[in-house]
């Protein structure tokens, strides 16, 4: 834990560099963790829902009918929830 010197020290710190770079600081001040890994995570849902819809198709092909439609609806729900996912992101 920080006693009440280095919390004031950090404070100054952070003064000053906000006054030297405002605009290095407004880059801070506009993450929200979600800027550098939003692709990561986006390739990362597709990804999976492929494999699962490619799965899904293996399964049908092989005969497996039931499990087939399974995987098929679990695809279609993560996919509307991915989307419903997105536009809620686009919004805010």
């Amino acid at each position: 834990m920080l006693s009440r010197h280095e919390w004031d020290r950090l404070a100054e710190i952070e003064a000053a560099l906000a006054s030297a770079d405002p605009e290095f600081v407004e880059r801070f001040d506009r993450f929200d963790g979600s800027s550098t890994w939003e692709g990561v995570r986006k390739l990362m849902l597709f990804a999976l829902l492929s494999i699962v819809a490619l799965t899904a198709v293996v399964f049908l092909v092989s005969g497996f009918v039931w499990i087939s439609a399974g995987l098929a609806a679990l695809t279609a729900v993560g996919t509307a929830i991915v989307v419903y996912d997105l536009r809620r992101r686009a919004r805010d």
